[in-house]
């Protein structure tokens, strides 16, 4: 069980198999109208045995892989993803499922796990995202992570995305 690590949360493949309360965990961030919201999408109403066959589904595609977030209790907190993923580059994605530990860290913690995962393991070169500008609680996550901003621009949701990348010759142990 040699899964990214980084402070108090722990990166779970979902080829590992998520047991059932993690995908209950996972049903529930989707079902989640505030997070989903921020997520720029709307709240999921597919039934659960569905979203589940469409996840395991997913996570048999090449260019992303998926994770659960896991707090130091091994209990999910929410997912993160690469996606898009090259031989140079890849997409992030996250979302912290679990409300009440928001503005805690853990996110944070589970991106810089996720960076070290894709520069050590990966060799990516670089790891992008993008982001509402107005997010600010997100955005200084992603830069206490290791990201910098590198552009702003309208986004799908006719809002005002931020763009950021970290590249591998600036991400240090404490970036």
């Amino acid at each position: 069980m040699d899964w990214p690590r980084y402070g108090r949360v722990t990166l779970k493949p979902f080829g590992a198999g998520l047991t059932e309360a993690e995908w209950k965990g996972l049903y529930e961030t989707f079902r989640d109208p505030e997070v989903a919201e921020w997520n720029g999408s709307s709240p999921l109403r597919t039934p659960f045995w569905l979203f589940k066959r469409f996840v395991q589904a997913e996570m048999r595609r090449k260019d992303r892989l998926a994770f659960a977030i896991l707090d130091e209790k091994g209990e999910y907190l929410g997912t993160l993803e690469l996606y898009d993923l090259t031989p140079e580059e890849a997409t992030l994605g996250i979302l912290i499922g679990k409300k009440e530990r928001w503005g805690q860290g853990y996110g944070t913690e589970a991106v810089r796990a996720a960076l070290a995962y894709a520069f050590d393991v990966l060799g990516l070169r670089r790891v992008k995202l993008r982001t509402y500008a107005h997010n600010l609680r997100a955005r200084r996550a992603f830069q206490k992570a290791g990201f910098r901003e590198v552009g702003l621009g309208p986004g799908p949701q006719g809002k005002e995305d931020v763009y950021m990348e970290v590249r591998r010759e600036d991400f240090g142990p404490e970036a």
